[in-house]
């Protein structure tokens, strides 16, 4: 059976777009399908095609496009060429072997980008070396998620990438259905990107893996910071901290009981603060505090429309960040200062709370201090430096005549 009209017409068309396409029994004939041939891939027709139900009470039979390509590469109509196509199934996704059946379920049915598609190939090859590498890795294999040979390719997705194992709709075909299929939500081309970029940052995890011992580590990253190439910037600052052979709760600690500090942005129930304004502004202003407190609390008026000078948000924030900063301290700030053989420096640093749990890390890539109020005396704001006590009312002297 040769390659007809009727495919060469929908290999034209996107996967989505051929759930529309209606291709009655009377062009399948007309194509070269066979009875029997019609009978034994395509299987029952969808209904009845509406343009010939008028002139015939019984209609047209019917099937879908998807349905005509899936079927043409089953009987072998196809080249093999063709049937390298990405939309060549009705459906794809993965099992744990690395074929693909995996899908995005559409307004039109279940779709596979090309990019998704090419991306996930990418993924699988990916496994498949770092696996074969794994042997050779000089630090422990756990934050290598790739290198893990007891967790199958199928499996790993599901997790990584928040995917859902479902059975397959009753309005496709069982022939052209495995049990299950992994459903991915969202759009084709970002989950795609999502995809490279999991790829890439454990490949990049895997080369620093592979290096001789910890010493070579940091002379890597030290040259890459150098550079600005940035090339293991993608990877955890914990996971890089184990390759260079440093513990991130131990170390160099100081500022103890810091707490996180909040800008009114992260926060909400303004005007509970605004009622402890009184000390801080001029009486008619209070009073004027006291309106604007009443009026958000009735609904007839937002925060983010009052007309506040810079001094009185300062306040509010600091009113914000004094109260409850127990709930959200940690208790030091452990830093790790390390050099290559040139001298150039690799800095971490991790917020240690209670129990040696971290609660946050900064570098090499981005190293930064921390920004936190100290627990131990007044709070100040981070930006001005200011206390509240600073910023109390104080009434103007009147010249004396």
């Amino acid at each position: 059976m040769k390659k007809d009209s009727i495919c060469e017409g929908l290999l034209k068309f996107p996967w989505s777009d051929l759930a529309k396409r209606l291709v009655t029994k009377n062009e399948l004939r007309e194509a070269g399908w066979s009875e029997a041939k019609i009978k034994r891939h395509l299987g029952k027709p969808r209904g009845r095609h509406p343009s010939t139900h008028f002139r015939n009470p019984l209609g047209q039979p019917y099937w879908t496009g998807q349905q005509v390509l899936a079927a043409a590469v089953r009987a072998g109509v196809l080249s093999s060429e063709v049937k390298s196509w990405p939309y060549q199934s009705p459906v794809h996704g993965l099992t744990d072997n690395g074929r693909f059946i995996l899908a995005i379920e559409g307004p039109h049915g279940l779709v596979m980008h090309p990019e998704l598609q090419e991306s996930l190939a990418e993924l699988a090859q990916a496994k498949a070396d770092v696996v074969k590498q794994a042997e050779r890795f000089t630090t422990d294999l756990e934050s290598n998620v790739l290198a893990n040979t007891a967790e199958t390719f199928g499996p790993m997705l599901v997790r990584e990438f928040r995917l859902e194992e479902k059975v397959f709709p009753p309005t496709i075909p069982a022939s052209e259905c495995v049990e299950k299929v992994i459903w991915m939500s969202g759009k084709p081309k970002e989950r795609a990107e999502e995809i490279r970029r999991f790829t890439q940052q454990q490949l990049r995890l895997t080369e620093l893996q592979l290096l001789a011992s910890e010493e070579e580590v940091i002379e890597a990253l030290a040259e890459d910071i150098d550079s600005t190439e940035n090339r293991y910037e993608m990877i955890g600052t914990y996971d890089l901290a184990l390759l260079c052979g440093i513990q991130p709760g131990d170390g160099d600690a100081d500022r103890t009981t810091y707490a996180y500090w909040h800008d009114l942005d992260a926060c909400d129930q303004h005007h509970e603060r605004m009622g402890e304004m009184e000390p801080y502004v001029s009486p008619s202003r209070w009073k004027q505090f006291k309106r604007w407190t009443e009026r958000i609390e009735e609904g007839e008026l937002d925060f983010d429309d009052l007309k506040l000078t810079a001094r009185e948000l300062q306040i509010i924030e600091l009113l914000h960040n004094e109260d409850g900063f127990e709930d959200r301290t940690y208790q030091a700030v452990c830093t790790h200062h390390l050099e290559s053989r040139q001298g150039l420096p690799v800095d971490f640093q991790f917020l240690v709370g209670d129990g040696g749990v971290i609660e946050d890390s900064s570098g090499p890539y981005s190293f930064t201090e921390p920004e936190g109020i100290n627990c131990d005396e007044d709070i100040t704001h981070p930006k001005t430096g200011k206390r509240l006590v600073d910023l109390l009312y104080k009434p103007r002297k009147r010249k004396s005549k």
